[in-house]
């Protein structure tokens, strides 16, 4: 491995995000050539916020409405060139570059992508389950189903890290708090741990309790996930559904769980700050 090919996934769009069959990016199959040609008709279908777009990818794994024949048979996913591996400059036909500022995580070059269009290999198609064949047959797969595979994967993943990254977190403060001492309650006996006062216990323990949810959590969606993968490979697709509800909504509520708990803190937090700073020779007030 050179690691000079650098992916990103492309599939939000300017006007479309969860909803995929609204996607309007277009994969066009051209049987002369055996290529698919890739354009964005509308403003609507330029790709947006994908992660390392900006400035670092080379490819893109781009979702796209598959037409062939003179039939769209909806979204399919395409390995696309990006820019030139020699000078990293957009490929003819591209329109690649960085969305600016974000409210968070600007660390990242989130990007945005267009295709005028621009042509690829018939085999730059993921067809493990769909296939288009040379003349631009389009050959279904098992079950529809099979395309969340990959994004169930994903979803679970997401779960598994969340845990370690709520453990990390979790593990530094109450560390911090059973080394640390503070005010001394007692005149003549040692300050106490801050991990004593009920106040921080209050604060810590929920998100311990949290961490160790999340993580076993994580632990049996990865055993369901295989045991549906691999019924999968036996054509036994029965299990998908039940799959892809339990990691979408394991994902929106782990995701969003250490806010919910913080919350109402930080809000306490910066109500008691307010009333400490001073503009002017005022007092900051509710």
């Amino acid at each position: 491995m050179d690691l000079k090919i650098i992916g990103c996934y492309a599939q939000t769009e300017l006007g479309h995000g969860t909803f995929i069959r609204g996607l309007e990016t277009t994969a066009t199959y051209d049987p002369d050539t055996e290529e698919f040609v890739l354009h964005s008709p509308t403003l609507t279908s330029t790709k947006w916020w994908p992660g390392s777009l900006g400035r670092t990818c080379t490819h893109a794994m781009v979702v796209a409405k598959l037409i062939t024949s003179g039939k769209c048979y909806g979204v399919h996913s395409f390995i696309v060139p990006v820019r030139d591996l020699n000078n990293h400059k957009p490929l003819p036909g591209i329109t690649v570059g960085e969305i600016g500022p974000k409210l968070a995580g600007n660390c990242l070059d989130n990007g945005y992508l267009r295709f005028d269009h621009v042509r690829i290999p018939r085999n730059n198609m993921m067809m493990k389950h769909a296939k288009v064949s040379s003349d631009g047959t389009y050959i279904r797969p098992k079950s529809d189903k099979l395309g969340y595979g990959t994004m169930v994967f994903v979803r679970v993943i997401i779960l598994q890290q969340a845990a370690m990254s709520l453990a990390a977190a979790t593990t530094i403060a109450v560390r911090y708090s059973a080394i640390r001492h503070q005010s001394e309650m007692v005149e003549g006996e040692p300050e106490p741990q801050i991990l004593d006062y009920e106040a921080q216990q209050c604060k810590l323990f929920p998100l311990v309790s949290a961490t160790l949810g999340i993580f076993f959590a994580g632990l049996k969606m990865w055993d369901i996930y295989i045991d549906v993968y691999t019924r999968m490979q036996e054509g036994e697709l029965g299990g998908m559904p039940e799959l892809h509800a339990l990691s979408s909504g394991l994902k929106a509520l782990v995701t969003g769980l250490p806010p919910r708990l913080w919350g109402p803190r930080l809000y306490e937090i910066f109500r008691f700050c307010s009333n400490l700073w001073a503009v002017d020779g005022s007092m900051y007030q509710d």
